[in-house]
């Protein structure tokens, strides 16, 4: 005859393992049918007459921020990797650079980002986008965050960015408009 806590060990454990079972089957984001799409990224740069001085674009890192969310974004679904130079390389591989930046201003105003991509597949443009993502918040904009700086605001901009690339690499067209562009 088992212990009255032999039984709620017993119990416990079942719990245990049917809550796990239930977190695992909860997914936010697809989950993959088969092998990860293997996608290359050229180093993300700035458009001529981007908006940023080269101290800024080096002090912000937008272009590593951006990688590294993407990454989160399709890890489950895309192999991204690094590529120094995307000329030759076979395959599916993904080009950006951030086309305007603006709004740098602490304090206030309006931060906006234009970001625009294409998707070569061995070489040849395969699909593209325009991405725009903006914020009237200052510095003091977000309460639970506390204050944040330029490049801070800019990085979350950076992130809904990522969202929007992420999602449309699983159905990637020519002349999208992601963002705060959709439906325009």
């Amino acid at each position: 005859m088992r212990s009255v806590l032999g039984k709620i060990i017993l119990r416990a454990v079942g719990l245990g393992f049917t809550l796990h079972a239930a977190a695992c089957a909860y997914s936010p984001t697809p989950a993959p049918t088969g092998p990860r799409t293997p996608i290359a990224v050229a180093p993300i740069g700035f458009g001529p007459d981007n908006g940023l001085t080269l101290e800024e674009q080096a002090e912000c890192e937008l272009g590593k921020v951006l990688f590294a969310e993407l990454h989160d974004e399709g890890g489950r679904s895309f192999a991204l990797r690094g590529v120094a130079d995307p000329r030759g390389v076979p395959g599916l591989v993904l080009v950006m650079r951030f086309a305007r930046v603006e709004g740098q201003s602490v304090i206030s105003g309006i931060k906006r980002i234009a970001l625009e991509g294409q998707l070569l597949k061995d070489g040849q443009v395969a699909a593209d986008f325009t991405a725009l993502r903006y914020t009237t918040q200052g510095a003091f904009g977000h309460y639970n965050r506390g204050f944040q700086t330029t490049c801070g605001i800019m990085e979350d901009l950076v992130e809904e960015l990522a969202e929007d690339v992420g999602g449309w690499l699983y159905r990637p067209t020519m002349n999208a408009k992601l963002g705060d562009l959709r439906g325009q």
